[in-house]
């Protein structure tokens, strides 16, 4: 008999390697990056995301905050996370 033990990801798996250091969400400030995500989202957090730098959900280059957004190329780019 096979054990399939069902793995599950979490917040952290989701959030991208190289995601702006500024790019900030709920999970990230309350320290439960590693709860488990139970259901097929493909980003971290509960969807709302904010910009260290402006406070707002939109960065300094006025466009919107978001994981997938928030990367190396980006002109408001915060630099490689520590």
């Amino acid at each position: 008999m096979t054990n399939t033990k069902k793995t599950h990801k979490t917040h952290a798996d989701l959030l991208p390697k190289d995601a702006c250091p500024a790019l900030l969400f709920k999970h990230l400030l309350t320290g439960s990056l590693d709860d488990v995500v139970y259901d097929d989202r493909q980003w971290p957090g509960d969807g709302y995301f904010w910009c260290g730098n402006t406070c707002q959900c939109v960065g300094p280059d006025d466009e919107l905050v978001h994981p997938k957004d928030c990367q190396p190329g980006r002109g408001c780019y915060d630099g490689p996370r520590a």
